[in-house]
């Protein structure tokens, strides 16, 4: 990296060049973070024009910094010569980290203004007033506050940024005085209390952020949450990849947007299920729905879910929810809510089938829970077989499944719980689990 800045201003000084201007408070990373000048005067001018602005620039010989350039390399070859570079004033800093597969903050900043300056221009036309150059300057400059740490690949529209500031700067302050009292009221007043509040609000949006998602059964994605969130892009999304069991995937991805300074509003996410055979079914849940992961996945398979609501009137109620793909052709699969007074009752339906079967387990509360949660029941009838059984409140019925998940009658599986009734006579239905998605541990995150 010093090898190529040096080539590049040694042919710089042979155009003529003598002066080079540059920040003292960041990393130099390419020759994009030097200011270029025939004659001192100008060099010094514009050093004066930036270190009250945003950071402390200095001036120097062009000829100076090729010498510290070539002193940093030889201490880069020479490990002996390392402690060498220290000795010297004002010796640039070269930042060789690679922050590939981030957000360029800097060219979302200017992309942000370019969209702001076009809705404008809808609104009102091209206008050069005072009151737009100042609320340009703001944008900007309140953009270039939070990015005093920038990375290498956003160093050159952040210098890009810096220009069009001084120069509206110089617009807006005409008077050389005024100007520097502005830079002061800046440096001392502006750029802290800005820096404050943006802080402040990252904080609490990360704790607000932490907990909707872990609400949801979204935790997966808080860990690394700080470090893909640059609070400049308008829309955030975050994309995770999990296996639900050997034949099937699940893919989420996280939905934010940007709702303030330093703050993401969670949308929603989408999730799809994808099988072995290419296949794929997907919805997208918003975060009103309060859906968790294991109801979506449960949604997604069909499963029908009975779930805490607010009712129009703000009270709460239960409520059966279920994925209504009836209409699919031409429209959008929709979430269907079934009224509180909807008239199926799981408790009296799986005590009548038990009456039926004359198996008084099927109807114990674990599985109710269960069928509620919008899992499909595994039971076991002491060894003879897995069965399993689902809620279908569109039916007001359950529904009983034998291990190859065909469809049973209520004769046919009657007919396989006497025989063993009779020669088990104490012995009833034995629970064995409750198929969901249980993310936080069959859940493998790829990032």
């Amino acid at each position: 990296m010093a090898k190529d800045i040096r080539s590049h201003l040694e042919e710089q000084q042979l155009q003529g060049y003598e002066w080079v201007v540059y920040d003292t408070d960041t990393p130099v990373y390419n020759q994009y973070d030097l200011l270029l000048f025939r004659d001192s005067f100008e060099a010094e001018e514009e050093a004066k024009q930036y270190q009250q602005l945003l950071n402390w620039h200095m001036s120097v010989p062009i000829g100076d910094f090729i010498y510290q350039l070539k002193e940093l390399e030889k201490n880069q070859l020479e490990p002996s010569l390392a402690n060498r570079s220290d000795q010297l004033e004002s010796t640039p800093e070269i930042n060789n980290e690679d922050m590939e597969g981030r957000v360029n903050r800097a060219k979302q900043l200017w992309e942000n203004w370019d969209h702001q300056e076009k809705q404008i221009e809808t609104l009102a036309g091209i206008t050069t007033d005072r009151n737009s150059l100042v609320y340009k300057y703001n944008f900007l400059s309140k953009g270039l506050y939070r990015l005093s740490s920038p990375r290498e690949d956003e160093r050159l529209f952040m210098h890009a940024i810096k220009t069009v500031t001084a120069k509206l700067q110089k617009q807006l302050y005409p008077n050389p005085l005024l100007r520097m009292l502005h830079r002061l009221k800046v440096m001392m007043v502006d750029r802290p209390a800005h820096l404050a509040l943006f802080n402040r609000n990252k904080m609490e949006n990360l704790q607000a952020l932490h907990v909707q998602l872990k609400s949801v059964g979204l935790q997966h994605f808080v860990d690394n949450l700080p470090n893909k969130l640059d609070y400049e892009s308008p829309m955030i999304e975050l994309k995770s990849m999990s296996a639900l069991d050997s034949d099937n995937r699940i893919e989420v991805n996280l939905n934010l947007e940007k709702s303030g300074l330093g703050h993401y509003e969670f949308n929603g996410y989408d999730v799809a299920l994808l099988n072995e055979n290419g296949g794929k079914t997907n919805f997208t849940f918003s975060a009103e729905s309060k859906i968790t992961l294991t109801e979506a996945v449960n949604l997604l398979q069909g499963r029908p879910v009975y779930k805490n609501c607010e009712s129009v009137d703000g009270s709460p109620s239960q409520r059966w929810i279920k994925i209504d793909r009836s209409q699919e052709n031409g429209t959008s699969a929709k979430l269907l809510v079934y009224p509180p007074t909807y008239d199926f009752d799981l408790k009296q339906a799986l005590l009548e089938n038990g009456i039926k079967l004359e198996f008084y387990n099927i109807a114990n509360d674990s599985i109710r829970r269960g069928l509620e949660a919008g899992n499909r029941v595994e039971f076991q009838i002491n060894g003879n077989g897995r069965y399993s059984i689902t809620a279908d409140p569109s039916g007001r019925k359950v529904d009983f499944f034998d291990a190859d998940r065909k469809t049973m009658t209520i004769a046919s599986l009657k007919k396989i719980i006497h025989p063993v009734r009779q020669s088990h006579r104490s012995k009833e239905t034995n629970i064995i689990q409750q198929k969901e998605a249980q993310q936080d541990n069959q859940m493998k995150i790829v990032r």
